[in-house]
């Protein structure tokens, strides 16, 4: 698994990763019913979402799944892609860290380890909040149907408390082991080029990394930055 320290900003960096694989449910046997459900139905509308995602305009979709059902899966799938990383991470005793090749192996290690406790204290505060109003909405929940309240606050809390485990584990049990490339160093020169050329070395970047999603990324990514 190779997971990339990727410039964001002339000072500031972001983990990336295109990890496609779902998460693998944690033993659920002394698990609680409610929380068995909970990680059945993150599985289930995480699922439904890549698949409207792979889904063609011109496919029928699902009989059984109404409009709006088909829209919060889509954008709850596509708002946890980054998520992914911290979800494979649980999984895993050593990575590849894939850095600028002007950051030294030592500083790429740090940077790393500090984004992951950032990453830890947010999605514990987020899976505390979610796991709140999943608990408001269990009346919802339970009722057969859609149930779009229910599995949204489920979803959430289901997937904050895995990244929270995966940034503690990446930060505190991983062996990592970091190599550099011109082209991430490259990629934080063209984050302030305008925005027609940026465009096209983003995704020339992107080819030579192998990186379906960088582009939209690094977009999404700088703008929250320039914003925060």
């Amino acid at each position: 698994m190779d997971v990339f320290l990727v410039p964001v900003s002339a000072t500031d960096y972001a983990l990336y990763c295109e990890a496609e694989a779902l998460p693998e449910p944690d033993d659920q046997t002394a698990r609680p019913t409610l929380w068995a459900r909970a990680v059945r139905v993150f599985r289930r509308v995480l699922a439904e979402g890549e698949e409207e995602e792979r889904r063609k305009s011109t496919d029928a979709p699902p009989p059984d799944r109404g409009r709006l059902r088909r829209w919060i899966a889509r954008r709850l799938a596509s708002a946890v892609a980054e998520q992914r990383l911290l979800w494979r991470l649980r999984h895993e005793s050593e990575a590849g860290l894939v850095h600028p090749d002007d950051v030294s192996a030592a500083d790429a290690i740090a940077l790393t380890h500090a984004e992951m406790a950032r990453d830890y204290t947010r999605h514990v505060r987020w899976c505390v909040i979610d796991s709140l109003l999943a608990i408001a909405a269990i009346p919802v929940a339970l009722v057969p149907g859609p149930n779009v309240l229910g599995y949204y606050f489920l979803f959430r809390a289901v997937g904050h408390l895995f990244s929270a485990r995966g940034a503690r584990h990446g930060r505190k049990d991983v062996t990592w082991h970091p190599r550099g490339t011109p082209h991430l160093t490259e990629l934080r020169a063209v984050l302030g080029a305008p925005p027609p050329q940026r465009a096209r070395d983003l995704i020339r970047i992107a080819e030579l990394l192998g990186l379906e999603r960088l582009t939209y990324f690094i977009n999404r990514t700088a703008r929250y930055t320039r914003g925060s």
